[in-house]
């Protein structure tokens, strides 16, 4: 069953507060039983000590349990108020003093049945409750003089006290356990929503672009850098897509008016031809011609770019002189560089590189092209060539009207065309940059652009001098 990713935080979120809680209350709880064991063993110990010392020190008031039975009897009773027997032998296994058979039955019953054994029971059932049985060795100066014989609960070990202390523990571990996944509860659930919000809203905002609609993604930043990054991106991508669609908008109005314009003159000359209005004559046959050429041009640069952008286009390389092949494409600008008054320099020396030798070509056609339509009467056109770590650049540098800085990353796209209320008489249609950053990509080169808006455009080219 799928869930949100809200669902999914929360229940992660919780399952590893419940793990964690419940290791850290497990290692408390052991840890503090271990070492709370280990203090009463010591004080049960500490407990017995003193009876075997106390008995030690009647013998040695004058190295005889003569005369010492009364004082014998008493320790053994104080032992009995704690529910310890004592049986105290000489050192030749004589039994010097034990409780009668009552004392004994009685501390048994009370040991067994007593309301703080039957209490220490239930709040602790792990102890044992078995009858602990040593015997510990009296000693004088080394030697041993006698025995005492002890028997007691293990569990009367632990006092009412130290079993509600450690009770009372478990029952706080439990209520702080409860707290702190009540707190982790609401916690993951801030978390969650949190993390989970903007990204149902980035999924609401990504559906509507399926339905070609561009609403605003309206979110403030999270602080999460990748929830942050991934609205931005998304951001951008409903940009691009909003212009894209409007290029292709202007596409369809664009080529539809590219291609209407020569075939309604076609049909004007044809229709004229056929009635008789006009005489056929070559120079009409002439100019239906050109409307098809162009036609066809126009139709010819879209496969090139549907070429280009798929990697089906066949590169036909060989060793050239780039700058020679510069010096002729320049060469055949140059009537259009005296009717616009427009004075150009080339410098540089022979470069040789590895390369498609018309596609170059073309693409220095329609760089140079460019920087002549938007380069004004009486302004300067730069060609310079030059070689620099195992590349071979080539830049063209105009002084015409530059590109405005937010379409400066749009003008390789397809069928790009800066704003037509500002080139309106500029014909054109988007196509020669995208033709000439594909066949740079093909050749493994670079292209970069530069401009600043009023005063001129550089386009600068890096290629591989060999491949």
């Amino acid at each position: 069953m799928k869930r949100t990713i809200k669902t999914q935080l929360l229940i992660s979120f919780i399952g590893l507060s419940v793990i964690i809680l419940g290791a850290f209350s497990w290692i408390t709880l052991t840890l503090m039983e271990t070492h709370f064991a280990d203090y009463i063993e010591e004080r049960y110990d500490s407990e017995l000590a003193r009876y075997t010392s106390n008995l030690e020190s009647l013998f040695s008031k004058d190295k005889s349990w003569e005369n010492h039975s009364q004082e014998i009897g008493i320790i053994g009773q104080n032992a009995l108020q704690n529910s310890i027997i004592l049986r105290v032998y000489d050192e030749n296994d004589m039994l010097l003093w034990e409780p009668s058979p009552y004392e004994t039955k009685n501390t048994h019953m009370m040991m067994d049945h007593s309301n703080q054994m039957q209490h220490m029971r239930r709040m602790m059932p792990s102890v044992e409750n078995n009858v602990v049985q040593t015997q510990v060795p009296l000693l004088h100066d080394g030697e041993e003089v006698g025995r005492v014989e002890i028997q007691s609960m293990g569990a009367l070990t632990y006092t009412i006290h130290d079993a509600l202390f450690i009770s009372d523990m478990r029952k706080s571990l439990v209520i702080v356990a409860l707290i702190s996944l009540l707190i982790a509860f609401f916690f993951a659930l801030l978390v969650a929503k949190k993390v989970s919000s903007p990204i149902v809203a980035i999924q609401n905002f990504t559906k509507e672009i399926s339905k070609g609609r561009y609403p605003e993604l309206a979110l403030k930043q999270t602080g999460i850098q990748e929830i942050d990054s991934l609205m931005t991106s998304v951001k951008d991508f409903s940009n691009q897509l909003q212009r894209q669609q409007e290029i292709r908008n202007r596409l369809s109005s664009d080529i539809a008016h590219e291609i209407r314009t020569p075939l309604t003159t076609l049909k004007g000359n044809i229709e004229a031809m056929i009635d008789g209005v006009w005489e056929v004559t070559e120079e009409r046959l002439l100019l239906c011609h050109n409307e098809v050429n162009r036609i066809a041009r126009l139709i010819g640069q879209i496969d090139q770019i549907n070429e280009l952008e798929s990697h089906e286009t066949v590169l036909e390389k060989t060793r050239f002189d780039l700058m020679e092949l510069l010096q002729q494409v320049v060469n055949a600008f140059q009537p259009l560089f005296r009717e616009k008054d427009i004075h150009y320099t080339i410098t540089g020396d022979a470069l040789y590189i590895v390369a498609d030798c018309d596609k170059i070509n073309q693409v220095a056609t329609n760089l140079l092209a460019n920087a002549l339509k938007f380069t004004p009467p009486a302004g300067k056109i730069e060609i310079h060539t030059y070689k620099e770590k195992q590349k071979a650049f080539f830049e063209i540098k105009d002084t015409g009207q530059g590109i405005p800085p937010e379409e400066v990353n749009q003008i390789f796209e397809r069928f790009y065309m800066a704003e037509p209320s500002r080139n309106k008489n500029i014909s054109g249609q988007g196509i020669g940059l995208s033709i000439v950053k594909g066949i740079i990509q093909a050749h493994q080169g670079q292209i970069a652009v530069k401009s600043e808006y009023g005063k001129g455009t550089s386009f600068l080219i890096s290629l591989p001098l060999t491949q």
